[in-house]
């Protein structure tokens, strides 16, 4: 594996969830490394996870003590699903998802009720009428969008099921996969994050292969795996990631 060195890079693109905390519960030396590196090269925040707004995973990066994270440094499945859904000039959704990706479409503007578009996050709250409802919308001629594909996602107590888990109930009652997948390893995240900033050489780090690095090399971007989430060790994974870390606090160390 090549040597990382910061200076080589001037934005870094990273996950949070098994990267930075597990269910809010930060790993070790994560906010330590964020807090010694802010400043130096800028951040931005990328995740899956639909399931809050971007101001409500800023809050939480703030209680953990990443006291400078503000919305602006965080893109979330559910708000990149609703900036394209308002660019279609979608009207309405059936949402399939939690808080996050419903407040996130209807700030912009777009109704959220049960004839609609079939807009789908992580939802632990998935239930049949719910596969019921998505079903008979998208055997109308409606959308089926999502949010991202994960099968699963990961918490301190092991895994559970993530959003690709609702996405594949839907898809097997309507025999067909979703129209539009915004979430990684689809690379409209990190592409619109590195726009945003006018970053030249960005650096994608994450702990899904599937995802992470998968999207990094589709974007064109260089990428760092992390070992601390849904992959512990490296193995024979196919895409292989540039550079490979125990945890974040490996950036304090890299190029020494």
């Amino acid at each position: 594996m090549s040597e990382l060195r910061l200076e080589d890079y001037d934005l870094l693109l990273i996950d949070l969830d098994g990267v930075v905390w597990l269910e809010n519960k930060p790993i070790k030396g994560a906010v330590e490394t964020l807090n010694e590196i802010y400043g130096e090269i800028e951040i931005r925040f990328v995740t899956n996870n639909s399931t809050r707004h971007r101001r409500e995973v800023a809050e939480a990066l703030r209680d953990i003590g990443v006291k400078w994270a503000g919305q602006d440094h965080i893109i979330t499945s559910a708000s990149t699903l609703a900036d394209l859904s308002s660019a279609m000039s979608i009207e309405s959704c059936f949402v399939v998802g939690e808080r996050g990706l419903t407040m996130e479409l209807e700030e912009r503007g777009i109704s959220v009720k049960e004839e609609g578009e079939v807009c789908v996050g992580m939802d632990r709250n998935f239930d049949y009428q719910k596969l019921t409802v998505a079903l008979r919308n998208i055997l109308a001629g409606r959308l089926f969008l999502a949010t991202n594909e994960d099968r699963t996602f990961p918490t301190p107590e092991g895994p559970i099921p993530g959003a690709g888990s609702m996405v594949s109930a839907i898809s097997g009652a309507c025999g067909r996969p979703p129209d539009i997948v915004v979430g990684k390893p689809n690379p409209i995240m990190f592409l619109r994050a590195s726009s945003q900033v006018g970053a030249e050489k960005p650096l994608v780090i994450g702990d899904r292969v599937e995802t992470d690095i998968l999207g990094a090399l589709r974007a064109g971007m260089d990428s760092a795996l992390v070992l601390t989430g849904a992959t512990k060790e490296l193995g024979r994974v196919r895409p292989r990631p540039k550079y490979v870390l125990r945890s974040l606090r490996d950036l304090l160390t890299s190029g020494e």
